[in-house]
């Protein structure tokens, strides 16, 4: 449906010579919190090429550029409004074989697609303009849409504002269930007793499964939920390391450690945490559920298995899945 009220018209704004590291100390002084409802919510999601050494340099910031562009708006209720989906045509790298592994896209179904600035212009114009918190999986996502914009849309003042009201969905998740590590999307779905829907790792089925996540999460009146923007002054990589770290969270989500050990990646979180949390720690804590509502319910062994990874305690997890079970499924609006 067509919004005339508050579609952004950003057919005619261009600015240029513009200073980027002021831009990003003007979104510092943006309100770091928001409590009251917005008017609508968006969840985007982003499947990306791999870059060789190379070409690296030619998007700093960024290990490939995005070939496939997802997003879901719901309204102040939560519910499902519309959805945003498009191919993204790269300008550096092409689709390897692991990435077509991966997300299913081949080269072929970029050749007709429009560029990166071209699509996020679309994109912000479906978006349209007014009181919009948009949610993400992981600050993985924000930080590709900064760097691809960065260098290859300077000329467009008017795109950065887009990117002021970001959240990091996984972060909130991580702190219900006091997590050690970033949690994945499709783990997190197991962990609310979700199952997900759709293709794994394609755009629009990964924003429309967050957004599921994020009506479960806000509709549940008892977590009284509160977020925080991302700040793109300190979120932005800053160093190899850091990168490599964002990446792994994205792509572990999905990926088995011997499928990221053919990026080139490891899961450098995990690596650096000393306190393990076995699966038969968490499996002896599971007896617990003899006195939950839950009891019955799950599969032990895989919630078992879950905690383990993701450094769970068990008492954490039972906690938000006990508040979440009665909360209804997002609807169509």
């Amino acid at each position: 449906m067509k919004r005339v009220d508050d579609v952004m018209d950003t057919s005619n704004v261009y600015s240029y010579g513009i200073d980027l590291s002021k831009i990003k100390l003007d979104f510092s002084k943006e309100p770091k919190k928001h409590k009251a409802p917005a008017k609508r919510y968006v969840c985007i999601d982003l499947e990306m090429t791999e870059f060789t050494a190379s070409q690296r340099g030619f998007v700093p910031g960024a290990n490939g550029e995005v070939i496939q562009f997802g997003a879901v708006m719901l309204d102040e209720n939560y519910n499902m409004l519309s959805e945003f989906s498009s191919y993204v045509k790269p300008v550096y790298s092409s689709v390897t074989p692991i990435i077509n592994q991966l997300t299913g896209i081949e080269n072929k179904n970029l050749e007709k697609a429009d560029d990166f600035l071209t699509v996020f212009d679309k994109f912000c114009y479906w978006r349209g303009e007014g009181d919009i918190t948009t949610f993400c999986w992981s600050k993985a996502d924000f930080n590709q849409l900064w760097a691809e914009l960065e260098a290859k849309g300077k000329h467009r003042y008017d795109l950065f504002g887009i990117l002021h009201d970001f959240v990091d969905l996984q972060n909130i998740f991580g702190k219900l269930v006091s997590s050690k590590t970033s949690v994945g999307l499709e783990s997190a779905m197991r962990l609310l007793q979700m199952d997900y829907k759709g293709q794994v790792h394609t755009a629009l089925s990964d924003s429309y499964n967050t957004a599921r996540i994020l009506h479960k999460l806000f509709c549940t009146e008892s977590l009284e939920l509160d977020f925080e923007y991302i700040n793109p002054s300190k979120e932005i990589p800053v160093n190899k390391k850091k990168e490599d770290a964002e990446y792994n969270c994205s792509f572990a989500s999905f990926l088995s450690p011997k499928l990221l050990a053919q990026f080139g990646y490891s899961n450098t979180i995990e690596e650096t945490e000393s306190d393990d949390y076995s699966f038969e720690n968490a499996a002896e804590d599971l007896q617990a559920l003899e006195e939950s509502p839950l009891y019955g319910m799950v599969d032990n062994e895989e919630i078992a298995g879950l905690c383990s990874k993701y450094k769970i305690e068990v008492q954490s997890w039972l906690k938000l899945a006990t508040e979440v079970m009665d909360t209804q499924e997002m609807q169509v609006a």
